[in-house]
């Protein structure tokens, strides 16, 4: 047994803050008051929105933080002392009335306190909109790739495949859908790296201190992105070296940076091969981007390359099996209309890994996560 602790109750944990939205916290399953409550606070947020629709917080809430992070506003003030509006407004360069508005706005739903005569100040929520906040939410929040896909979704549901690369791009990038894209357009692809950085921080680094890895001696992420996750989890098992494989634009960028300490860069295409050499590989938030034929593909590539003996270890959240509240259920449509995927509960993952010739070994609920660690063999 190689993690610390297996549970049977993995990924339905609630999300203990870890969205960011107060009044959600609490675990799914048994009734409870975490529970009661969290229904109460769904409820009224929903009531908001079939009131005033477009208009509402939840319409709205969005394009208000994106616009804040896009100005800056965040970076220009502090928490300890208020900072009247037409400062802020003269430091990012807004209209001081039109500031003053979203600041109230963003006051009410705790991003910032104050009032317009005596000025705001930045509360803890809001201090992640920074972007040099080391849980910054400042990349994600300017997504706006993901608000236009969600424009043309409706084709999603009517036909099962992704929107996005229908609408405005065009040619070569739109060919290779969602990370097609990405490999074409240099901008979009730095900052998809920035959003999956700010992803791993906030969802489950934590996997990287809750993982026993000293049976690894030679540690494969398989798409790790910038190498965030793979750099912690040396950190975490100093004995171990790694291995970051991802596709070549990403590679690329990894190195211009001059790469990660203790891990060698390789780049290539996980439907086609990934190196060997490693007794352990992980596969973080990979699989749900893909279809299930896909995601065996991917697994069987992994299955090949993996030394005898050794280990996969895939996190990803996973649906509740018994239709109760999860975050996961929101981030299944975004899967299908963003790039195809899906997101799974913790049989849908077991037929996956059965298929590609692993068995499933323990589940591990990462600690204030909505995520889990599958372990398979």
């Amino acid at each position: 047994m190689t993690l610390h602790k297996s549970t049977e109750t993995a990924g339905m944990t609630g999300m203990n803050g870890s969205n960011g939205m107060t009044g959600m916290t609490g675990t799914v399953g048994a009734p409870g008051h975490a529970d009661t409550a969290c229904a109460e606070t769904t409820d009224r947020i929903v009531e908001d929105y079939l009131t005033l629709v477009d208009d509402s917080m939840v319409a709205v809430l969005p394009h208000a933080l994106r616009i804040a992070v896009e100005l800056g506003v965040a970076d220009m003030m502090n928490a300890l002392t208020p900072q009247s509006v037409a400062t802020t407004a003269d430091l990012v360069g807004a209209d001081p009335d039109a500031l003053s508005r979203l600041l109230s706005a963003l006051a009410a739903a705790g991003f910032f306190t104050g009032d317009p005569a005596t000025g705001f100040r930045l509360t803890a929520r809001g201090a992640r909109l920074r972007r040099d906040h080391p849980h910054s939410l400042s990349a994600s929040l300017v997504n706006a790739e993901s608000q236009l896909a969600w424009l043309r979704a409706a084709d999603s549901f009517r036909t099962g495949a992704a929107s996005f690369g229908t609408g405005g791009e065009d040619g070569e990038a739109a060919a290779g859908g969602f990370f097609g894209v990405k490999d074409n357009r240099r901008g979009e692809n730095l900052a998809f790296l920035r959003r999956m950085r700010e992803r791993t921080g906030r969802l489950y680094r934590q996997a990287a201190e809750t993982v026993d890895w000293s049976p690894s001696s030679v540690i494969l992420d398989i798409g790790g992105a910038d190498g965030f996750l793979l750099g912690g989890i040396l950190s975490a098992a100093p004995h171990a070296s790694g291995i970051l494989f991802d596709r070549p634009t990403v590679i690329d960028e990894v190195n211009r940076r001059g790469g990660v300490p203790g891990c060698r860069t390789v780049p290539g295409d996980f439907f086609v091969a990934v190196p060997t050499g490693a007794d352990t590989h992980l596969l973080c938030s990979v699989l749900h981007d893909w279809t299930d034929e896909q995601s065996v593909d991917i697994l069987r590539s992994s299955r090949r390359a993996l030394a005898p003996g050794g280990r996969l270890l895939v996190i990803e959240m996973l649906v509740p099996e018994d239709g109760s509240p999860h975050i996961s259920r929101w981030s299944d449509l975004g899967m299908m209309v963003l790039t195809g995927g899906r997101e799974r509960s913790r049989a849908g993952f077991t037929r996956l890994l059965h298929a590609a010739g692993y068995q499933v070994s323990q589940v591990l609920a990462i600690p204030d996560s909505p995520f889990s660690v599958i372990e398979a063999h």
